[in-house]
């Protein structure tokens, strides 16, 4: 892959298996779920957004921080691969299953 193009990932959602709110007014809700990467490579530390967030500048998104895969943490998940991920990020409460997250630009 070249260095000057974005990665782009989306993941389907399948399942939410819980969604723990944060501090009031802060952005570390944390939501898992049972995805599937339905375009691209989902890798730690990408920012995802939901579809009925507005997009632009300074907009947040959810952090992915954790990608189980079969039992085990790993560090990416690919197309057509189902895993568990933990995402942080405000507004937790709002995906729901057959959502789909797509990755923003980095930045």
């Amino acid at each position: 892959m070249l260095d000057d193009v974005p990665e782009k990932a989306a993941l389907s959602i399948d399942s939410i298996e819980s969604v723990t709110p944060g501090d009031t007014g802060t952005a570390d809700d944390v939501l898992v779920c049972v995805v599937r990467c339905v375009e691209g490579t989902a890798r730690l530390g990408m920012v995802f957004r939901h579809p009925g967030s507005a997009v632009g500048p300074g907009t947040p998104g959810f952090l992915l921080t954790a990608i189980e895969w079969y039992g085990r943490q790993v560090g990416q998940l690919d197309t057509v691969h189902s895993g568990k991920v933990t995402l942080t990020g405000a507004g937790a409460e709002t995906p729901a299953p057959r959502d789909v997250l797509h990755s923003a630009p980095r930045h």
